[in-house]
Order: C-alpha cells, then structure tokens, then sequence
C-alpha cells in the first residue's frame, strides 16, 4: 500500500489483536492523542470520528470505530 500510496507511510504495525489482524499506529499522533500534522492529515483522519465507516469486519479495541452488523431489511 504504501508503494501505491505513499502517504500511507505515516502507518506502522503496532502489533496484533487476538485474532491475529495486523493493528495499525500511526507515527504522527502524539502521547496526547493529537495529531502533529494536524494541516496535512489524511481524508480519513479529517472525516474521523464519522458516523459510519465500510468496513468488513471488527475494529481493534481503542480505535475509535464500532462496527454494527446489519441485514437488509433493517435498511427498508
């Protein structure tokens, strides 16, 4: 990802869940939880915390995201 996009570099592995899922960090956010790029952050970061997020599976705990299962009908 980082070759196709390279400002995805600002991301580093921070280790796994217990499930074994990669958990991503990134290396601009500061001991107070801020961010030190704050006028170059990314489109996710400036859309976060957003009311929903795509995503097909469980979010790591202390990411900020929930994931809320839905079927159809609950749409309609």
């Amino acid at each position: 990802m980082q070759f196709l996009f390279p400002a995805y570099k600002r991301f580093y592995i921070r280790g796994r869940d217990d499930e074994g899922n990669l958990i991503f960090a990134c290396k601009y956010v500061t001991e107070e939880g801020l961010c030190s790029v704050y006028d170059k952050r990314l489109s996710m970061c400036k859309k976060y915390p957003s009311n929903h997020i795509l995503y097909p599976a469980k979010m790591h705990e202390g990411c900020g995201y929930r994931v809320e299962g839905k079927r159809f009908k609950d749409f309609l």
